[in-house]
């Protein structure tokens, strides 16, 4: 079974980390979160845009850590682009699923990188702090009341 510290993953988190997508603050910002991880120095700003389609929306980030952190933030936006709310959450809802009890260890996908990093208490809270700040922009979108 493959788990992040396998070359093939190692290698798409540095790629993440050196050239991250979706990265930089847009100039139209409908909601935006922010997390800290006050012992390591990671922080993350994750902005939430209006999408091409009425009631989705798509996501940047800006910030500066760890690889994982930054990673982690990379990877996500570029899954929650052109979402609605019902997808985005779902994709939290996932990753969530992942990190508690690990993906399926025949599945191809990018949810593999993740796996295993619950072994990891101190390294999962680095990939953990841009998806927190994702749920925080999930209330603020559901309460603003955006249609899925």
């Amino acid at each position: 079974m493959k788990k992040s510290q396998d070359p093939e993953f190692k290698a798409i988190i540095i790629d993440h980390y050196k050239k991250p997508r979706f990265f930089g603050k847009p100039e139209s910002v409908r909601f935006a979160a922010e997390e800290h991880n006050r012992t390591c120095g990671d922080h993350v700003e994750l902005y939430l845009t209006e999408g091409a389609e009425p009631g989705s929306g798509s996501f940047q980030f800006t910030g500066a850590g760890c690889s994982l952190c930054i990673a982690s933030a990379s990877l996500m936006t570029t899954l929650l682009q052109s979402v609605s709310l019902d997808a985005a959450r779902d994709c939290l809802e996932h990753f969530q699923r992942v990190s508690r009890e690990g993906v399926d260890p025949n599945a191809d996908s990018v949810w593999q990188i993740f796996d295993g990093l619950r072994d990891y208490p101190v390294r999962s809270r680095c990939v953990r702090l841009p998806w927190q700040a994702l749920e925080k922009i999930l209330g603020q979108w559901s309460e603003a009341g955006a249609t899925s």
